[in-house]
């Protein structure tokens, strides 16, 4: 089980998010050929009560109560004609946004929550795409006033970090991603967490963190709510929601930690390059070797602990295909790599149906995971999605 942390100003969309999320999956997804089941009755109860509020000719949920701590836990679940296997957990913490921009208000779980951001294994950032929208005619005081304490506690998380701006109808037409990349880099503390995140090498970390995205999400789709002169959202009549870019959202977080895993892998494999640098001639042997525990290790255990049973041949073909220097890294044979290669190549053709246990599962989910970010990453309205 892998576990991820939603962070946002109250209003933000927190809570809908995740409740279009499980909306969109609880069903066999069309293209990841996967869906979603809540860990239990209540939860699911939960959601589909919070979406059909959102979905309603009602009010909008409410914001959550900030003295709890709902937290969603999901089994990404796969369907064959073997049976129904589990390719991976998920658990999805979400904190109420009053205690992140007013942390005195809750200063009893203060260090309670920035524990669980050190412990995150990523992190996804809710930014208001209604005040984005102000933010981009000139008033980005949000920023300073809703973001900063948000942008202080994401610093100690090493994993992923994906920015979500949420109520994309009210910017889609108007506005393209590059050019809210664009002023968001504008403000010195949104500038300083992308940044800590490409020049790890100047401070000599060991390991690369994860890597830093922004995606636009609409919940509920376009045509479904506008802006009104209040300045809040409201319900067109007989409209129905049509969520955007939610699963991508969740697609890119298992294709990230893999790829973070393969870089701390790498990271230990120059390291031991170094060290080995100037040694006696018969080194190699003993460089491959160490490096084989150094680097099938860290993407083995990384992904084990949180339930992710992919091999280590399977990611090292996965993410480095064409080329012979992962093989030798971390010594397979290279019998291995060419079958782990046509495995690889194989997936784009083939049928659920091939899948025979969990860990089959998690390789399939993996594959349909990265084709959708891949996609979704090749739109050109989509340039700029990734920040590091």
């Amino acid at each position: 089980m892998y576990t991820i942390v939603t962070l946002g100003p109250s209003g933000a969309g927190k809570t809908v998010y995740l409740a279009a999320l499980w909306h969109m999956l609880k069903l066999e997804h069309p293209r990841l050929k996967c869906y979603l089941k809540p860990e239990s009755r209540q939860q699911e109860y939960k959601l589909g009560q919070i979406y059909n509020d959102v979905a309603g000719p009602g009010e909008w949920p409410l914001p959550t109560d900030g003295n709890v701590f709902p937290e969603w836990t999901f089994s990404c679940k796969v369907k064959s004609q073997h049976g129904t296997y589990t390719a991976l957990k998920v658990r999805y913490i979400d904190y109420a946004g009053d205690r992140l921009t007013d942390p005195q208000s809750g200063s009893s779980e203060q260090d309670r929550l920035e524990e669980t951001l050190r412990n995150a294994d990523a992190l996804l950032g809710l930014l208001d795409g209604r005040k984005v929208l102000k933010l981009m005619r000139g008033n980005g005081e949000f920023l300073d006033r809703d973001m900063t304490q948000v942008f202080s506690l994401m610093q100690d998380c090493e994993g992923p970090i994906h920015f979500v701006i949420t109520k994309w109808d009210l910017l889609a037409g108007h506005y393209s991603l590059r050019q809210i990349r664009e002023r968001l880099m504008e403000h010195p503390d949104f500038a300083t967490l992308a940044r800590s995140r490409t020049d790890w090498h100047i401070r000599r970390m060991p390991i690369p963190p994860g890597r830093m995205r922004l995606i636009p999400v609409s919940s509920v789709g376009r045509e479904f709510a506008f802006l009104g002169a209040d300045g809040g959202m409201h319900k067109r009549d007989n409209a129905r929601p049509r969520p955007l870019n939610v699963d991508v959202a969740f697609a890119a977080v298992l294709p990230d930690l893999v790829a973070r895993a393969y870089d701390a892998a790498k990271a230990d494999q120059e390291r031991v390059r170094r060290e080995a640098r100037g040694q006696r001639r018969g080194w190699f042997s003993d460089f491959a070797r160490v490096v084989a525990s150094t680097v099938a290790a860290p993407v083995s255990t990384v992904l084990a602990t949180r339930g992710i049973q992919v091999p280590v041949h399977l990611i090292a073909a996965f993410l480095s295909s064409g080329t012979g220097a992962v093989a030798s890294a971390v010594n397979i044979p290279p019998s291995e790599l060419r079958k782990a290669r046509r495995l690889q190549r194989s997936f784009r053709k083939r049928s659920v149906n091939a899948v025979t246990d969990d860990a089959a599962a998690a390789q399939f989910v993996l594959h349909r995971l990265v084709e959708e970010l891949q996609a979704f990453e090749r739109s050109p309205e989509n340039d700029g999605t990734v920040l590091s």
